[in-house]
């Protein structure tokens, strides 16, 4: 199969699996912390989306995550518990759409010469296999995290 159209349905499936497993929350939902060492809902939705932006910045030479969400939702970055910080469900559901349409687009795009480019000579590690990365591994990692923090949400609401 090509690439970028691997790459594009593999992210078809995981904003499938958010839009199950974020239907009818709320900000608050996102921001529920589960009884032991993770991180909520929102931090697992940034931390998508600021990675979703270096991908793009991968396949088109140019795009960037901003530094401020990227010190909220990046790797390394602290728990997510105040609500004020952090951004809106509805605004971070948004933005991994228009993410994903710009990956789509770009992707198409790129020629597939760019898959084995490097982004990271030192280690070896071309376009292709940050993607691989990022868009399969990584995605799906942290959309699997989504299930219990969902089922959490829903008990609250239901007093359990």
């Amino acid at each position: 199969m090509h690439l970028p159209t691997l790459y594009n349905n593999i992210l078809g499936t995981s904003n499938y699996v958010i839009k199950e497993k974020t239907e009818g929350l709320t900000h608050a939902d996102s921001m529920l912390q589960l009884p032991f060492p993770g991180n909520c809902m929102n931090w697992i939705l940034g931390h998508l989306m600021v990675y979703r932006m270096q991908c793009l910045g991968v396949i088109d030479g140019v795009s960037e995550a901003d530094e401020a969400e990227f010190g909220l939702y990046g790797f390394g970055s602290e728990p997510m518990t105040d609500s004020d910080k952090a951004i809106s469900l509805e605004t971070l559901l948004a933005r991994l759409d228009t993410l994903s349409e710009q990956i789509a687009a770009a992707l198409e795009k790129m020629p597939d010469s760019r898959l084995e480019e490097f982004v990271d000579e030192g280690q070896g590690v071309t376009v292709a296999q940050r993607l691989l990365f990022n868009l399969v591994y990584h995605e799906a990692y942290h959309v699997g995290q989504l299930e219990p923090l969902y089922e959490q949400a829903l008990a609250n609401r239901s007093g359990q």
